[in-house]
C-alpha cells in the first residue's frame, strides 16, 4: 500500500479565511492607540514666588548656574571639576545605570512587535497520526510550545480513519509568529514606565555630577584655606622665636623673669603644634580631590599656584523657587519616579481589559515508515484570539489598589522632596548671610589687630616700649587672621552648598529619542 506524498490538508477556504483573519487584524491595530490614562496627583504645595532670605541688593549674579565654578576665574579648580565630571567613579555609574534603564526600555518595546519562532526536530516513534495534528504540537522533538491562540485547520496525514502509523522517522521544521495588538494600553504603560525610569537614571546622573562638582570646589577652598593658614603659622613661629630669642636675652642679662622666656616658649610651642595637623588636613583634602577625579590619592601630592585674582566670590545668583524645582536633580528624581509609577497603574487597570492575539505559522516534514514509502506533510494557519479575565479572585483589582496605593506614596515623595528643596535653600541663603557678616567682622578685627601690633612695633623703636610686647602683639594680630581665613573658609563652603541647594553643577542633556507617546501628564 503506497501512502499519498506531499500531503498538505489545505481547505478549499483558506484564502477567504486569510483575508477575514487579515481584514480583522487591520481593525485591531487601527484600535490599537486607546489607552488607559491615569492622572499624575496634584501637588498639595504652595510653591512661594521668592525666597523670604534672599537680599535683592546683593542677590544680583547670573541664574545660568549650570557651570557655576566659571565665576571664580579659576582654571585649577575649573580643571579639577571638568575632570571629575568626566571620570568621577559615580558618574560613571550613573552612565551605567542609564545604559541599563535603555536596555531595560528595550525589552519592553519589544512587546509592540510580533514573537517570531523558528524550529525543527527529528524523531522515531510509532504514534496515531504520528504527524505534528497542529502548529506547536509536540509530535516532532524539539517543536516549539503552543501559541496561545486557537488557530484552524489541524493538519494529518491521509492515512484511513484510526490507522496507526509504523515505526519509523520523522522529521519536521516551521515558523510560528504570534502578536499581542495593544488595543487597551497594556504594553504602552509598560514602555512609558521604562521610559520614565530612563529619565529618572539621567537625573540620577545629573545628581551625581553636582555632588562631584561641589565635593571638587568645597575641598579645594579648604585646601586653598589650610595653605592661607599655613602661611600665617609660619610667621607666627618666625614672630614667636623672636620673642624667645629677647626674651632669653634679657633673662640673660638679668632684665627680665624666667616666667617672661617662659610664656614667649609657650607661644613658640603652640604656633609649632599646629603645622603638622594642618599637613595632615592639606594632604587629605588633595587625595580627596584625586578620587573625585578618579585617580588614586596618591596623584595630586600638592595644588598649583592659584593665579592672581582667582577665587573671587561671585554675586549670589538671582533664583527664583520655581526655577530651583525645576533644576534639582532630586526634585526632577522624584517626578519621574512618580510618572513611572503612574504608567504603572494605567498597565494594571489595563489586565482589567481582554487582550488581543494574532498568530500565524507555516510547518513542512517528512515522516519515513519501515515498511512503507516516505511521505511529506505540512501545515498553513493564521487565527486571531481573545483572553479576558474572568474570575481571578480579585488578583487584578487587588494589584490596582496596591499600584494606586504606590503612586499616592511617591507622590507624597514628591511633595517631601519639594518642601525639603525649599527648606534647604531659604537655610543656605541665612547661613551664607550670616557668615558673609562673619568674615567682615573678623576681617575688621585682624586688621585692627595689626594696625596695634604695627603701632607697638613703633613704640619699641622709639624706645617706649619692650619688644616683646610689640611680638606679643603682632602673636595675636596673627591670630585673628587666622580666625578670619576659618571664616573665609566657611563662607566659600557655603557659598558652594548654596549653588548645590540650588541644583547647580549640571548640564542639560538631550532627552533620549522614545518613539513611545505618553498620555500621562502632571494635573495642574
Amino acid at each position: 500500500m503506497r501512502a499519498h506524498r506531499s500531503l498538505v490538508n489545505r481547505s478549499a477556504t483558506f484564502p477567504a479565511t486569510v483575508r477575514l483573519l487579515a481584514a480583522a487584524a487591520v481593525t485591531l491595530m487601527a484600535s490599537a492607540c486607546t489607552t488607559v490614562n491615569v492622572d499624575m496627583p496634584p501637588l498639595a504645595v504652595q510653591v512661594p514666588g521668592q525666597f523670604d532670605s534672599v537680599d535683592p541688593a546683593t542677590a544680583q549674579g547670573s541664574a545660568d548656574i549650570a557651570q557655576w565654578w566659571k565665576q571664580l576665574d579659576d582654571p585649577v579648580l575649573s580643571g579639577y571639576i571638568e575632570e571629575g565630571l568626566r571620570q568621577n567613579v559615580d558618574v560613571r555609574i550613573a552612565l551605567a545605570r542609564i545604559k541599563e534603564a535603555r536596555a531595560f526600555h528595550g525589552m519592553a518595546e519589544s512587546a509592540y512587535y510580533p514573537t517570531v519562532d523558528l524550529a525543527a526536530g527529528a524523531g522515531r516513534s510509532r504514534e496515531s497520526g504520528a504527524v505534528p495534528t497542529q502548529l506547536g504540537g509536540s509530535a516532532v522533538p524539539g517543536w516549539p510550545g503552543n501559541i496561545p491562540i486557537p488557530l484552524p485547520g489541524n493538519v494529518t496525514p491521509n492515512f484511513p480513519q484510526n490507522a496507526s502509523m509504523p515505526l519509523g522517522n520523522t522529521h519536521a521544521y516551521g515558523l510560528a509568529a504570534t502578536w499581542e495588538v495593544d488595543i487597551f494600553g497594556a504594553r504602552h504603560a509598560d514602555a512609558e514606565m521604562v521610559h520614565q525610569l530612563i529619565l529618572g537614571a539621567h537625573e540620577q546622573q545629573h545628581g551625581a555630577q553636582l555632588m562631584v562638582a561641589a565635593d571638587i570646589a568645597t575641598r579645594y577652598f579648604e585646601a586653598r584655606g589650610v595653605e592661607k593658614r599655613m602661611r600665617i603659622v609660619e610667621r607666627a613661629i618666625y614672630v614667636a622665636e623672636r620673642g624667645v630669642k629677647y626674651a632669653r636675652g634679657r633673662f640673660q642679662s638679668g632684665q627680665t623673669e624666667a616666667a617672661d622666656v617662659a610664656r614667649a616658649e609657650m607661644y613658640l610651642r603652640d604656633a609649632q603644634s599646629k603645622v603638622e595637623p594642618l599637613k595632615a588636613l592639606l594632604a587629605s583634602h588633595l587625595r580627596r580631590i584625586a578620587v573625585l577625579m578618579g585617580q588614586t590619592p596618591q596623584s595630586l601630592p600638592e595644588l598649583p599656584p592659584q593665579p592672581p585674582g582667582a577665587q573671587r566670590p561671585p554675586s549670589l545668583p538671582a533664583v527664583l523657587p520655581g526655577d530651583v524645582l525645576a533644576r534639582r536633580p532630586d526634585v526632577r528624581g522624584v517626578e519621574r519616579k512618580v510618572r513611572s509609577q503612574a504608567a504603572k497603574v494605567g498597565s494594571a487597570r489595563a489586565e482589567l481589559f481582554p487582550k488581543f492575539y494574532i498568530g500565524l505559522g507555516a510547518s513542512a516534514g517528512r515522516a519515513h515508515p519501515d515498511n512503507i514509502e516516505g511521505y511529506n506533510f505540512g501545515t498553513q494557519s493564521l487565527g486571531v484570539g481573545l483572553r479576558l479575565p474572568i474570575f481571578t479572585a480579585g488578583r487584578i483589582r487587588a494589584n490596582i489598589a496596591a499600584n494606586e496605593a504606590q503612586l499616592e506614596g511617591v507622590a507624597l515623595e514628591y511633595e517631601k522632596t519639594v518642601l525639603g528643596a525649599l527648606e534647604d535653600v531659604e537655610n543656605v541663603y541665612t547661613a551664607h548671610r550670616a557668615f558673609t557678616s562673619r568674615v567682615a567682622y573678623l576681617t575688621q578685627t585682624a586688621d585692627l589687630a595689626h594696625q596695634f601690633a604695627r603701632e607697638r612695633m613703633a613704640h619699641f623703636g622709639a624706645g617706649q616700649a619692650l619688644l616683646q610686647a610689640a611680638l606679643e602683639a603682632q602673636a595675636d594680630a596673627l591670630k585673628r587672621e587666622d580666625e578670619a581665613t576659618q571664616a573665609e573658609i566657611e563662607l566659600n563652603t557655603h557659598t558652594v552648598l548654596l549653588y548645590k541647594a540650588l541644583g547647580g553643577g549640571w548640564t542639560p542633556a538631550p532627552a533620549p529619542a522614545v518613539a513611545v507617546p505618553t498620555e500621562i501628564a502632571m494635573a495642574e
